[in-house]
């Protein structure tokens, strides 16, 4: 059994323009009308890779101070563990997902930004369609 850093409640919803058009829905997801909606105890790992030795410490990807009582990268890492877990069922690009997980970085004013994202390129999921 998985076991995994955050667990979403409530709902959370993403408008980006790669989602127009795209109409999709499992149990844990549904993109339609431009937006992306990621239904309430889907569960991820934040930013990765990072492991906790003995369970005392993290080592690893950061995913930023606490903001209003979540991690800075929690919405964002959200949004691209999701589009890359269903990436196989999904009609998007590793590009678009880049994108998206670019996009949502500046939203959110990360700093690091250009270094995240040149890490999911080179070290992130590779095989999408």
């Amino acid at each position: 059994m998985a076991v995994y850093l955050y667990t979403l409640d409530p709902p959370y919803r993403h408008v980006h323009t790669h989602f127009d058009g795209v109409e999709f829905s499992n149990q844990w997801i549904t993109i339609s009308n431009g937006r992306l909606t990621i239904n309430s105890q889907y569960s991820w790992d934040g930013c990765t890779p990072k492991v906790q030795p003995l369970g005392l410490f993290t080592i690893g990807t950061p995913d930023g101070s606490l903001r209003f009582g979540k991690p800075w990268l929690y919405y964002p890492s959200l949004v691209h563990d999701a589009l890359c877990q269903f990436r196989d069922e999904l009609p998007f690009t590793k590009q678009h997902v880049i994108d998206i997980f670019e996009e949502h970085l500046q939203q959110v004013e990360w700093p690091l930004c250009t270094l995240y994202v040149a890490a999911v390129k080179r070290f992130g999921p590779q095989d999408f369609r």
